[in-house]
């Protein structure tokens, strides 16, 4: 398994139906993991997301990524150390909610490569909790954001393409709404290059260890 990937990532990928595409651009070969929960919770958030397109396309677009993927659950030492940083983090007023404390418990404990997360506080709170525990320290630069495989994405992909499919949904993510410029008839490439890497650059302002270069 080359990384595990949240439920953020997964709606929003699915949502602008290049769920495959996106999470192709982790490193390494192989499946990802998602949290055996996203079966239920993401086609739920699909159908509250008030999208414009077509909501069976997109739940399609998920269902397969699913079948080319596995399903985790955390085990019992995993819970134990999920629950810990949740409450660490309760103690120090930090955003960190139960599916990415799970994700983080299992990165850490099987020691794999990469979690992929659209959960910005979550990653300016494990920046913090850090300094609290050891534990985390085999985390350190292997948490990517959303706007990091976005911006890979670009390297290879058609960006026209990728900005046409963030543009038909422009509520999905308002971030990447303003970065693609879809309130604009023309784009620029290198504007969008330089919109993303400033919202990364914010991110890593706020995670300088945990987030990947």
């Amino acid at each position: 398994m080359k990384g595990l990937v949240d439920n953020d990532v997964l709606l929003k990928g699915a949502c602008y139906r290049f769920l495959a595409e996106l999470v192709n651009t982790i490193p390494g070969d192989g499946h990802v993991g998602v949290l055996g929960a996203a079966k239920f919770v993401i086609p739920h958030l699909i159908r509250r997301a008030k999208l414009r397109g077509d909501i069976a396309a997109v739940e399609t677009c998920f269902y397969s990524f699913l079948a080319g993927n596995e399903l985790i659950e955390p085990s019992s030492p995993e819970q134990e150390l999920a629950a810990e940083l949740e409450a660490s983090a309760q103690r120090s007023s930090l955003n960190l909610d139960t599916g990415e404390s799970q994700l983080v418990s299992i990165l850490v404990s099987r020691a794999l490569p990469w979690l992929a997360t659209g959960d910005k506080r979550a990653i300016a709170a494990l920046e913090k909790l850090l300094d609290e525990d050891a534990r985390l320290a085999s985390a350190i630069g292997k948490i990517k954001c959303l706007e990091q495989l976005i911006r890979q994405m670009l390297v290879t992909g058609d960006s026209s393409a990728i900005r046409d499919a963030i543009c038909s949904e422009p509520l999905v993510d308002k971030t990447l709404s303003i970065c693609f410029s879809c309130s604009a008839q023309d784009f620029s490439t290198s504007n969008v290059h330089e919109g993303l890497s400033s919202y990364i650059a914010a991110v890593r302002a706020n995670a300088e260890r945990m987030l990947s270069t």
